[in-house]
């Protein structure tokens, strides 16, 4: 199950929960066509690894404060916390390396032939083709249907969003990938 976090104490509180756990915090506007795209194999790694990560979504928009501190400019952003530390960070919406980061960080798992994860063919992604190791990081998904923004490279900066909204300014260091 993916928990939607409402508020910087509400992020606080699963974090706590989560104890040893992989947490996973998928940065997201609703704007974003490739937030939307990665959605659906978010909620499946979810519920596969259910007994081993937290899966949360930070929309951007709505909690800015958690935006600065993580230091987020574009989505999807992925964030892999584990024992209270940021172990990983990407940006963009390729399924592949989310499958493959999330099975680094809590280990194998038995598969049901139903539910495989490895050379899981992406067709909500488009063409219906896998992703493999040697393909970019981020996939194109076409820009956003409803919003008219040009995210069209598995990525959208917060620049994109509603011209009259400003872009926080970021506290501190940006984290690497």
């Amino acid at each position: 199950m993916v928990y939607l976090v409402r508020s910087k104490d509400d992020l606080d509180q699963q974090l706590a929960q989560a104890q040893d756990k992989l947490v996973v915090i998928d940065f997201y506007a609703n704007w974003c066509g490739p937030c939307k795209v990665i959605a659906p194999k978010l909620e499946e790694l979810a519920q596969l690894y259910s007994d081993r990560a937290v899966v949360l979504k930070v929309n951007v928009d709505e909690n800015e404060e958690i935006t600065v501190e993580y230091n987020v400019t574009s989505m999807p952003t992925f964030v892999f916390i584990k024992g209270g530390e940021v172990v990983e960070l990407f940006v963009g919406g390729n399924s592949d390396k989310l499958a493959k980061s999330m099975e680094k960080y809590v280990g194998e798992v038995v598969e049901n032939p139903d539910q495989s994860i490895r050379g899981h063919s992406s067709s909500h992604l488009g063409g219906g083709a896998s992703l493999n190791d040697s393909e970019v990081d981020s996939i194109s998904a076409g820009p956003s249907a409803t919003s008219g923004n040009s995210c069209d490279v598995g990525i959208c900066d917060l620049g994109d969003r509603d011209p009259g909204r400003a872009v926080p300014e970021a506290k501190g260091a940006a984290l690497e990938n």
